[in-house]
C-alpha cells in the first residue's frame, strides 16, 4: 500500500466523521431555534464552553492515537494493554474534572462571559445536564481513537454516524414529543452519546488490561501540552471575538458567517492530521525516520490539494452563501472577507495543521504548544488590533493578523523539522 493510500484509509473516515459532527451541529441549532432567541443564547454560549472540553479530548485522543500506534509498530502487547488502561484513567480524570466544573460552576462560567440572567439560566441548565455527563464525551473520543488505531479506521465513523442521528431524533422528541424544551435537547445529546459509549467499548478489546493506580508520565508528557495548545486557541479565540466586537454589530455577525462556511475548508487537514499522528508514531516504532520524511511530505501535499478545490468553491459562492443568512450589506461584506483570508492561508492552515500532527506523532508536545502560544498571543492578537484598530483596516486588518500566525507557526515547525531529520541523516 503506497503512502498516500495509507494516509487517505484512514483520513477519509476522519474527515467524514468530522463532516457529520459539523451538520449535525446544524440540525440541533435549527431545532433549539424552534425554542426561541433565549433558548438559542443560552445553548450556544453552554456550546462554547462545552467546545472547549472537546477540544481537550480530542488532544487527549491524539496523544492515544501516537502512544498505541507506537506501542503496535514495536510489537509490545503488554505495553499497548498498559497505554489503553492509562488512557481510559486518564480520561476518567479529566472528565470528572470537567463533570464538577460544569455542575458546581456551570452558571457562574456563563455569567463571566456577560450573558443576560435568561439566556444564563437556559445556557445553566444545558451546560448542567451535557457538561455534568462530559464524561460520555471523553469516553467516546478516547474509545474511537483507540478503536481507529487497533482495529477499524472507519468503525468511529460509522458509531458517529448513528449517533448524529439518534441525537436529532432524540433532541426533536423532547421538544416536540414530550415538550421537554431545553431539557429534552440536552437528554437527547446524552441518550446518544451513551449508546455510542457502549458500541465502542463492546467493539474493544479490555480482558488484559491491567488497571493500576497513578498516571503514565509519558501519556501526560503528550497529553498535557496537547491540550494547553488547544486551550490556547480558544482562549485567544475569545480576544478575537472581542476585537472583532468594536467594529461593530454587523462585523461581528459577518465573521461569524463567514467562518461557519469556511469552517468545511478545514476537514481535509485535520481528517489527513489524524492519519498523519498515527502513522508517523508507527514509523517512529519501527525506527523508519526516512518513512517520516515521506509521510510528512506526502500528507502536507495531499491535505493541499484535497482543501484548495473547498476554499476556492466556497470563495466563489461567497455571495449567495452568505445571502443564506443574511441582506444585511454590511455582514455580507464582513463574511466575503473572511472567505477571501481563508483562501488566501491556505497554505499556511495546512503547514500549521500537519506540522503540529507531525511533531505528535514524533512524541514531541510541547513544540506545537509553544508554536501556537507565541503564534496566537503574541502575533495574531497584537497583530489583529493593530492592523485592524489602530490602522484602521477593520476586520481584513485582524484576519491579516491571523495569516501571519499560521505563517510563523508553519516555518517555525517545519524549521525545526527540518534540523531534527539533518541531525539523524
Amino acid at each position: 500500500m503506497t503512502t498516500y493510500k495509507k494516509i487517505m484509509n484512514i483520513a477519509l473516515p476522519a474527515m467524514a466523521e468530522n463532516f457529520l459532527q459539523m451538520l449535525m451541529g446544524m440540525v440541533d441549532s435549527y431545532l433549539v431555534a424552534s425554542l426561541g432567541l433565549i433558548a438559542i443564547s443560552g445553548v450556544s454560549v453552554a456550546g462554547n464552553i462545552i467546545t472547549i472540553y472537546q477540544a481537550i479530548f480530542i488532544a487527549l485522543g491524539a496523544a492515544i492515537s501516537s502512544l498505541i500506534s507506537k506501542s503496535l509498530a514495536q510489537g509490545d502487547k503488554e505495553r499497548l494493554a498498559y497505554h489503553t488502561a492509562e488512557a481510559i484513567k486518564l480520561t476518567l480524570l479529566l472528565s470528572l474534572l470537567l463533570g464538577l466544573l460544569s455542575l458546581l460552576f456551570g452558571r457562574q462560567m456563563l455569567d463571566l462571559l456577560g450573558t443576560e440572567k435568561a439566556v444564563a439560566e437556559a445556557g445553566g441548565l444545558y451546560l448542567a445536564l451535557v457538561g455534568g455527563t462530559i464524561v460520555l464525551l471523553g469516553l467516546m473520543t478516547s474509545f474511537g481513537a483507540l478503536v481507529r488505531v487497533t482495529r477499524n479506521p472507519r468503525f468511529p465513523m460509522y458509531v458517529s454516524l448513528l449517533t448524529n442521528v439518534l441525537n436529532a431524533l432524540f433532541s426533536a422528541l423532547g421538544i416536540y414529543v414530550f415538550r421537554l424544551g431545553i431539557i429534552g435537547v440536552a437528554l437527547g445529546t446524552v441518550l446518544a452519546r451513551l449508546v455510542g459509549v457502549v458500541i465502542l467499548w463492546r467493539e474493544l478489546d479490555l480482558s488484559t488490561i491491567r488497571w493500576s493506580w497513578g498516571l503514565d508520565g509519558e501519556l501526560l508528557r503528550l497529553s498535557l501540552p496537547a491540550a494547553g495548545e488547544r486551550l490556547m486557541m480558544r482562549a485567544g479565540d475569545v480576544v478575537i471575538i472581542a476585537i472583532v466586537v468594536v467594529f461593530g454589530t454587523d462585523a461581528v455577525a459577518g465573521n461569524a458567517i463567514g467562518e461557519v462556511l469556511t469552517q468545511f475548508n478545514y476537514m481535509p487537514a485535520f481528517g489527513v492530521a489524524t492519519a498523519t499522528v498515527m502513522l508517523v508514531a508507527h514509523a517512529v516504532g519501527e525506527g523508519d525516520m526516512q518513512a517520516v520524511g515521506l509521510i510528512r511530505q506526502r500528507a502536507f501535499w495531499l491535505s493541499f490539494a484535497c482543501m484548495l478545490p473547498l476554499a476556492l468553491g466556497i470563495f466563489a459562492l461567497g455571495r449567495p452563501l452568505t445571502l443564506l443568512y443574511t441582506d444585511n450589506s454590511g455582514a455580507i461584506t464582513a463574511s466575503l472577507s473572511v472567505i477571501l483570508f481563508s483562501l488566501l492561508g491556505t497554505p499556511m492552515a495546512v503547514g500549521t495543521v500537519i506540522y503540529t500532527a507531525v511533531w505528535q506523532g514524533l512524541g514531541n508536545a510541547r513544540l506545537p504548544f509553544y508554536a501556537t502560544t507565541i503564534g496566537m498571543w503574541l502575533i495574531r492578537i497584537i497583530a489583529g488590533y493593530v492592523l485592524g484598530v489602530t490602522c484602521g483596516l477593520g476586520l481584513p486588518g485582524v484576519w491579516a493578523g491571523t495569516l501571519l500566525d499560521n505563517g510563523f507557526r508553519w516555518l517555525f515547525l517545519k524549521v525545526l523539522f527540518d534540523r531534527k531529520m539533518r541531525k539523524i541523516a
